[in-house]
């Protein structure tokens, strides 16, 4: 009995990889799925400062409002804008916002947006402001402020003061304004 051994076909010209065609192809792709993750993260990014800062104002009303009954006095929250960054003091009513020495930064990159802050502003030291009195209630300064990154219109995030017995809430942007033509609610 013979056995046979088959031997594998050779192919003659083949080589194994890629041809230099279809390593600029792949690289191509690479680079661009790269750069549509880097915008996607840079977003990401973005969106979560602002979301943060606006839990950071929320908690810092609250703060504010709880400082007002327990101290049974009247306090204010004032926020500003310096050097590109906001600030947030909670302080007595009677010290003005210049005077208070003790302001607390918020995450780098997020403002104010230019439009939707119906907060009171006191102009002589351009700061936005609720107060509160000693039951907790909000004295005449209901309004939004409304916060942005870098981004559009829908990552606006916002904390409103919406009514006089001090209820606040956190709101989001929308693409279409409301029945008070504002974007964000």
């Amino acid at each position: 009995m013979t056995s046979s051994k088959s031997t594998p076909p050779v192919y003659l010209g083949t080589t194994a990889g890629f041809t230099l065609l279809e390593n600029f192809i792949i690289i191509t792709i690479l680079s661009a799925m790269a750069s549509m993750l880097s915008v996607a993260i840079a977003g990401w990014l973005d969106q979560r400062q602002v979301n943060q800062t606006q839990t950071l104002i929320y908690q810092a009303l609250r703060v504010t409002q709880q400082a007002a009954t327990k101290g049974q006095q009247r306090q204010q929250f004032s926020l500003r804008q310096r050097n590109d960054r906001l600030e947030w003091a909670s302080h007595p009513e009677a010290v003005t916002p210049a005077r208070v020495t003790e302001w607390q930064y918020l995450p780098m990159g997020v403002k104010l947006a230019s439009e939707d802050n119906t907060l009171p502003l006191l102009k002589t030291d351009n700061v936005y402001y609720v107060r509160f009195d000693f039951h907790g209630d909000v004295r005449s300064s209901l309004g939004t402020l409304t916060l942005v990154g870098g981004g559009s219109r829908l990552s606006y995030r916002c904390v409103v003061v919406s009514t006089l017995i001090g209820a606040l809430r956190q709101g989001e942007g929308h693409s279409k304004a409301n029945s008070n033509q504002r974007y964000c609610y």
